[in-house]
């Protein structure tokens, strides 16, 4: 790590550290309080049925919050219209947000706090929880939900990444409250497996990317930009300096601090991707589906199998260093490069159908919240 490097990260780290601040502040949540109160009044109680998203109570823009409000808003056109109501809601004891405003959306936020004195008793309130969450909004704060012993209480933990898996005594202390279900964003681990190690029904959902969103150009129309994606890995220095080895005229551009329509633009343009964190997540897809070729490392807890043979994906990370930049040398022609994007697209766009994610999201409900 060089030292500009250094001094980078701990000038991020204190202004995190401003921010987390400031949205803990109590008057700024007394302020925020006051100014909900016409939302709160407006949501409609007079149903039986909830259904909740609950969400951490910062403006952030990332693919488990994209696709947090994308379940939430087909929630709304299936369920509304049956006497549901629906809301995204910051959990108990989050700050208080009003809106996200980094991505397109038309969503007002509300507080769980507000809403809990409200349900009419004897209602189903069915709350879907970040995996990552799971215990911070729910088994660490199980007294909030036992305050309402009165209400049918339901929890279903978001699955976007394997790796975040709720351990089971979460899972059984839930329980203890209501009926618990999972669901995931990866085909790759909505198994039986998984069942078994969180404790309760798996249901796949799939994302909202699908192929028809994005407009995709070809090797004539791209920029000279590698995008690569912020997350931490052991190799991601020596991956980057082979990049840029290979492809001195490129840049190299690194997606920290922007809107998701600003990414959506670097993304359109950039000629090639790498991402360091899952690997089947939004850099790699939303690359492909914007006509460019995406780098990845593999990793079967997200990828499945068809996607390794895939030119572009390495086996791991000493593959990655050793092959990337032959692999870009290779590729930095229009021949090649069409050639390449083309396999992964067809790889990519029969795995991202929405309207197998529609169906899926309308099952769940059906089995799990009929």
């Amino acid at each position: 790590m060089t030292i500009a490097t250094a001094l980078h990260r701990r000038v991020a780290r204190g202004r995190s550290l401003l921010i987390e601040r400031y949205h803990c502040s109590r008057v700024r949540n007394a302020i925020l309080s006051i100014k909900a109160r016409g939302r709160t009044k407006r949501f409609n109680v007079t149903n039986r049925r909830f259904v909740l998203f609950l969400v951490p109570g910062k403006n952030i823009v990332n693919g488990g919050v994209m696709s947090i409000f994308s379940i939430a808003s087909e929630t709304k056109v299936l369920l509304a219209k049956s006497g549901v109501s629906i809301a995204i809601c910051t959990a108990f004891f989050e700050p208080r947000i009003l809106r996200y405003t980094k991505f397109d959306n038309d969503i007002d936020i509300l507080a769980l706090a507000d809403l809990l004195p409200r349900f009419p008793s004897g209602a189903d309130v069915l709350v879907h929880l970040p995996e990552l969450f799971a215990q911070k909004y729910a088994a660490d704060c199980l007294f909030v939900y036992r305050t309402r012993p009165d209400l049918r209480w339901q929890f279903n933990i978001l699955l976007q990444n394997i790796d975040r898996l709720p351990e089971k005594r979460v899972i059984e202390e839930l329980a203890s409250i209501g009926k618990v279900t999972a669901s995931t964003a990866h085909k790759a681990y909505a198994t039986d497996d998984t069942a078994r190690r969180i404790g309760c029904p798996v249901h796949f959902l799939s994302v909202w990317v699908s192929p028809e969103l994005y407009e995709r150009i070809g090797y004539s129309r791209k920029n000279k930009i590698v995008m690569i994606s912020p997350d931490r890995n052991p190799d991601r220095e020596k991956i980057i300096r082979e990049i840029a080895k290979s492809l001195p005229d490129h840049r190299i551009v690194e997606i920290r601090n922007v809107t998701y329509r600003k990414y959506r633009e670097i993304a359109k343009g950039a000629k090639f991707s790498f991402t360091f964190g899952e690997g089947l997540d939004a850099y790699f897809i939303e690359t492909i589906f914007s006509g460019g070729v995406a780098m990845a490392i593999f990793n079967d807890r997200f990828f499945t199998e068809e996607y390794k043979a895939l030119d572009g994906v390495f086996s791991d990370g000493e593959s990655a260093i050793r092959n990337v930049g032959k692999f870009l040398k290779m590729a930095d022609n229009a021949g090649s490069y069409q050639a390449i994007a083309t396999r992964q697209y067809n790889v990519a766009a029969k795995n991202y159908l929405r309207a197998e994610y529609l169906y899926n999201v309308k099952k769940y409900y059906e089995k799990y919240f009929s």
